[in-house]
């Protein structure tokens, strides 16, 4: 088995997939082993550990198999196993527990042997301190970059170019518009902030702004039309009205402890003005003289934005329609500017999806047992769960013993021979460190590593620990989550990133609402008659209402066999008459009440159950921190948890469909 990965940085000096599997195949041929599979990870950081590599984790899959398909994996040289001492040392030790062992091929060596254990350690050094350099040397040349007031890299802000890109310290933003003083048919970026600005300016509604520059030709920067959403953000960009950009100012940047910037200090980089002044000044009043939206309150939709709908968009609450039943509508629907077309996804009934969800939630987290055994398995997947931590110990202690007494053995003989050499005190301190420095290196090393496995273990007792809280969790949820009302729903599925996946198109109907008739007797508990002669008998005499060329009783049949069998109304077999005039029917009986007194009359006849309720075939996604959670028990709001610490853990992410489980 051979496992190969290179990063970005080694694909463009020219060290790729290919260049590494022709040296592990030759390695593997001349040794004469058997050549099973081979496990790639192609422009991935060595920084990553093993169940962060997509390959590597399923070449670790494949090794806690039984029986195994290998014993051993050849990698070409150290840093493919890991540039830190922590990706590096975490799944060889897994291996090696399991009796499976990594071999190099550059310096020709494994881990089987105290020797090969050697060589690997320093392996493991070297490269992490060459990351360590890389990284040192790469932000340090950003930095100098961005104090220069130089493209520092990323995206390019919308209204600018990159002037001289590539080269080496010479590289500028400035703005995208016309060069030369004559006619230019190209629609440069700052050209259209320009024409958006005076647009807004005049008409006072972005999307009007917007429509009125696509009439002109003026297109986004990936080619699609503008509408009022993307116009507002580009012409009121803080970068385009104060023309600057800061580098290392987002909340994004790696930071300390005390909040600083690890990598160096924010520069604000000058840049180029798209506006005048006066301009910025015109525009910030007329936004400013734009009436506030007015929030509509109403019916909370616990789901809105977290549905996939079918066309790839989400779907959103809002709105109502007759008897007063909520809906969410596809993002998809709407015209995101003139012209553009629509999806057809159809709209959902709110209840039916929202109880849904929260009943397989609560069921999910409810389960006790579940949780234990995702805990489990989530446990072996991050710390290795078949690292036995008290023989690895045993074994540096182990080594450290013997090497502490090489290194006293090494230090008697080298002091004998400097002194016999006669050398004076420097000479001799020199001398006696020169001979000694390979055991103290190797010394040095085991110490290094038995540090590594402390911290392991530490992080395996943390890990176990946060496992054991899903077991809290489902106690939690027992208690307090199963009534809710629906803002509290609405604030879990924030704290936990809930993400409702529409398996199959939704049904499809009026609105996507299920039957108001079939409603009608679920509400009821009551089944659906069979209307034999003997029950027709028994309410004709009720129908005080005919129409003539209505058959009142192939009326009530139709609307018996709509409910027994979900269909729509339009689907119903043209027998029965015109879909509307059953509906018309359906309607009028229930509101004069005939169909309570029907369904009395006929309550000992025979009939049928109901069809299943509407609900729609969902996956569910989320991501829970159990800290998190078990602060929302103590705080009145999930959004402000009591616990200290809140938002530190790492989450556990599910997925809920046929087999729930980790995602």
């Amino acid at each position: 088995m051979d496992y190969l990965r290179v990063s970005t940085e080694d694909q463009v000096k020219g060290y790729g997939i290919t260049y590494a599997s022709k040296r592990t195949g030759k390695f593997i041929e001349g040794k004469g082993w058997e050549h099973v599979a081979t496990f790639v990870d192609e422009g991935v950081s060595g920084a990553l550990e093993s169940h962060e590599r997509p390959d590597l984790r399923r070449l670790m899959e494949e090794a806690r198999k039984a029986p195994r398909s290998f014993d051993i994996v050849v990698v070409n040289e150290g840093r493919v196993i890991g540039r830190t001492g922590r990706a590096f040392w975490r799944w060889v030790w897994e291996l090696q527990e399991i009796g499976i062992f990594v071999a190099v091929v550059k310096r020709d060596y494994d881990n089987s042997t105290p020797d090969g254990e050697s060589k690997m350690r320093k392996d493991a050094d070297y490269a992490e301190d060459e990351r360590n350099a890389i990284r040192e040397r790469t932000q340090g040349g950003i930095q100098e970059k961005a104090e220069e007031g130089g493209y520092v890299g990323g995206k390019v802000p919308y209204g600018y170019r990159v002037l001289v890109r590539g080269r080496t310290g010479k590289s500028r933003l400035a703005l995208d518009e016309c060069c030369g003083s004559g006619y230019c048919e190209a629609k440069h970026e700052a050209c259209t902030l320009r024409r958006g600005r005076s647009l807004f300016v005049a008409l006072q509604d972005w999307g009007w702004a917007a429509a009125a520059l696509n009439a002109e030709g003026y297109a986004r920067r990936d080619g699609r039309p503008w509408c009022g959403q993307s116009l507002r953000q580009q012409v009121l960009s803080p970068i385009v009205l104060e023309a600057r950009q800061v580098f290392r100012g987002s909340r994004g940047v790696r930071r300390d402890r005390d909040g600083r910037p690890v990598n160096g200090d924010p520069v604000v980089i000058p840049l180029p003005a798209v506006f005048a002044p006066a301009e910025v000044e015109e525009l910030l009043r007329t936004v400013g003289r734009r009436p506030d939206r007015t929030v509509r309150t109403g019916r909370v939709y616990s789901l809105s934005g977290r549905i996939v709908s079918p066309c790839g968009r989400r779907y959103v609450g809002g709105g109502r329609i007759r008897r007063g039943r909520a809906l969410y509508r596809c993002q998809g629907r709407g015209e995101s500017y003139a012209g553009v077309p629509v999806c057809s996804c159809p709209s959902l009934a709110a209840e039916p999806i929202e109880q849904q969800t929260w009943r397989r939630l609560m069921t999910f987290l409810s389960d006790a047992d579940r949780l234990s055994a995702v805990a489990g398995d989530w446990t072996t997947v991050r710390v290795g769960g078949q690292v036995d931590f008290e023989e690895r110990r045993a074994d540096l202690d182990r080594k450290i013993g013997i090497q502490t007494q090489a290194l006293a053995v090494a230090l008697g003989v080298a002091a004998k021979q400097v002194v016999a050499g006669g050398l004076c005190l420097a000479e001799a301190e020199k001398a006696v460190g020169r001979l000694i420095a390979p055991v103290q290196d190797e010394l040095d090393a085991l110490l290094e590593a038995k540090g590594e496995l402390a911290a392991l273990e530490a992080e395996s007792a943390a890990v176990q620990a946060r496992a054991a809280l899903l077991v809290e969790v489902a106690a939690m949820a027992q208690r307090t989550l199963g009534h809710l009302p629906l803002e509290g729903q609405k604030e879990f599925m924030a704290v936990i990133d809930a993400k409702v996946t529409l398996v199959e198109p939704p049904q499809r109907g009026r609105s996507g609402q299920p039957c108001a008739m079939a409603g009608w007797f679920a509400e009821r508990q009551l089944q659906v008659p069979l209307l034999t002669d003997e029950g027709w008998a028994k309410i004709e005499s009720m129908i005080t209402h005919r129409t003539r060329g209505v058959c009142p009783r192939l009326v009530m049949t139709g609307i018996f066999y709509k409910v027994r069998t979900g269909v729509p109304w339009s689907d119903l077999p043209a027998l029965f008459g015109r879909p509307a005039t059953l509906q018309t029917y359906a309607v009028r009986w229930r509101a004069s009440g005939f169909l309570e007194n029907a369904m009395r009359v006929l309550g000992t006849a025979e009939s049928t159950p109901l069809p299943a309720s509407f609900e729609p075939a969902t996956r569910i996604e989320c991501s829970i921190v159990p800290e998190n959670l078990l602060a929302t028990e103590q705080s009145p709001s999930p959004r402000k948890p009591a616990l200290a610490g809140y938002g530190t853990g790492k989450a556990f992410k599910f997925r809920m469909g046929l087999d729930p489980g980790l995602a």
